[in-house]
């Protein structure tokens, strides 16, 4: 990168560097919050809210890493540094969009029904994840070309890998990365409004009585095989 774009870039990367000064202390917050939360779901045996915290930590965390490659490509002063960061973000994008569906499928959906949430609930989770399955359609083999060679290095042919990074456009990559935080999003904002349904004390006592049950039920049947 030339002298002269690095100053033009600099009131850009002062305002970008203000307006997330507290970024990184409130995800590490929220980050604190849902491992505390999942982990006590696991330990009183609320199996639903412990599927549906672990979602929840799962897509913060994916968000967490999707920001700072953002942030490591915007602030980016060499070629090198420029690929370096959308090879990670790349690799990032590829497993994203690989892990949410699966993440969000079948036991969560089986969490979601148990939980007696209507079909509105459902519907709006299938759009989200609508997204990331275009996204994976649309881009899948853009991503893991730059994976498989220059990311993770799983291909092992040298003069291959060189040829997949002389040709990386670390701007394409990073483009993907806004295109992928739509249905992110989208995801994030659906699992707010379910974090604040399950937390209703009527839901909460709920699924508790449901836990005592099956903890009496699982220790009745270990007193009858003795």
């Amino acid at each position: 990168m030339n002298l002269l774009l690095r100053l033009l870039l600099i009131p850009g990367r002062i305002k970008h560097r203000w307006e997330n000064r507290n970024r990184l202390r409130i995800t590490a917050d929220i980050v604190s919050s849902l491992k505390k939360q999942c982990e006590e779901a696991v330990t009183h045996g609320l199996k639903n809210y412990a599927v549906i915290y672990n979602a929840g930590l799962f897509v913060v965390l994916l968000e967490q890493d999707l920001s700072a490659y953002s942030t490591a490509l915007y602030y980016a002063n060499s070629k090198y540094h420029q690929q370096f960061a959308a090879r990670g973000m790349a690799v990032l994008l590829y497993e994203g969009a690989e892990d949410i569906p699966t993440v969000f499928g079948k036991n969560y959906r089986e969490a979601l029904r148990d939980l007696q949430l209507a079909d509105s609930w459902l519907q709006a989770l299938n759009a989200s994840i609508a997204g990331f399955n275009k996204f994976k359609q649309e881009h899948t083999t853009f991503l893991k070309d730059i994976r498989n060679y220059v990311g993770a290095h799983r291909e092992q042919n040298s003069l291959a890998q060189l040829k997949v990074l002389e040709n990386l456009d670390h701007m394409a990559v990073y483009r993907l990365g806004a295109t992928f935080s739509e249905p992110l999003r989208s995801l994030v904002n659906f699992q707010i409004a379910l974090l604040r349904y399950v937390k209703h004390p009527t839901v909460l006592l709920s699924e508790a009585v449901k836990a005592v049950a099956q903890n009496n039920s699982v220790e009745k049947r270990g007193q009858n095989l003795k």
